[in-house]
């Protein structure tokens, strides 16, 4: 929603003034202290450089409400730029991948790391890690998947460092190939994290239902509301962080018409009131087999 905009920009400019210092550094500090996973994880923080900018635009128009061309709001903004941050990674680890790769098939391009990329990689660990947790509890507060996505994004620049550490380490201790072995490790950790990203957004994007496990859940607040004999056409789809359902509610065909459209209204309050996920419901009633209509 709009009253989330003021935090979701906020956690993401802060996120990609780090980025921007940490991408510098490990790539300064990568070509000086002779690492090439450094100067990969440096890349992977230029990466999440321009996902923060994508993110920091999808959040001001997902923010959005409801207009006259777009009637379900613009939540699915959100989802959109969720996929092109996951095909960013996707691009980025295969180049990490070819580089890393043909580097171990000519032993005579592998680097010696040594203090300065260890250094960078520590700092980075600390960074990210800390961004990681200021990050998700935005998330949360604002019931936000892109910035959950981002929060991740922290934490696997930390994971990746650590790799870094790794490689380097082996090399000061004489193993030449492990720095390019740790490239090759973090190229696979980002591009794991971008199918992730690319994986959810479709899976939201084609109108999958929620699992059966929710959907029971959403069951037992229709069946609570006194009045409510059974129910039927019960469908949902995600959109942006939250749900939208609609569903038939079954009601004694002796109920008034007032009485019907009270009981109606008192199901779609349950669900928005009871559920954390379902941001909005459309409630059907039926009287019998042939009165059907609206509430």
């Amino acid at each position: 929603m709009i009253q989330h905009w003021p935090a979701k920009r906020r956690v993401t400019a802060v996120g990609a003034a780090w980025n921007l210092l940490l991408g510098i550094g490990k790539v300064i500090a990568g070509i000086l202290g002779q690492s090439q996973a450094l100067v990969v994880d440096g890349v992977h923080s230029f990466s999440d450089l321009v996902s923060d900018a994508v993110v920091l635009a999808a959040a001001r128009w997902g923010s959005l409400e409801a207009d006259h061309n777009h009637q379900y709001g613009h939540a699915r903004i959100e989802t959109m730029a969720s996929a092109l941050v996951g095909f960013l990674l996707l691009g980025v680890a295969a180049g990490f991948l070819i580089d890393a790769v043909g580097r171990l098939l000519e032993p005579e391009r592998l680097q010696q790391p040594g203090t300065l990329a260890l250094a960078a990689a520590l700092a980075s660990v600390v960074i990210k890690e800390v961004l990681f947790h200021y990050t998700r509890r935005v998330a949360r507060s604002t019931d936000s998947r892109l910035i959950e996505a981002n929060a991740w994004h922290h934490r696997s620049d930390a994971f990746s460092s650590i790799v870094v550490i790794f490689g380097v380490a082996g090399v000061m201790a004489g193993v030449a190939w492990l720095d390019s072995a740790a490239a090759i490790v973090v190229a696979a950790m980002v591009g794991w994290m971008g199918w992730q990203f690319v994986a959810s957004a479709v899976v939201e994007l084609v109108d999958t239902a929620i699992p059966e496990r929710e959907r029971r859940e959403l069951e037992r607040i229709i069946m609570a509301v006194d009045g409510v004999r059974d129910f039927r056409n019960l469908r949902t789809r995600r959109m942006g962080g939250g749900v939208v359902m609609d569903v038939t509610v079954l009601l004694d065909p002796e109920l008034p018409l007032v009485k019907a459209d009270t009981i109606a209204a008192r199901v779609r309050r349950g669900l928005l009131d009871q559920s954390t996920a379902v941001t909005d419901v459309v409630v059907g009633i039926a009287v019998n087999t042939r009165v059907e209509r609206e509430a």
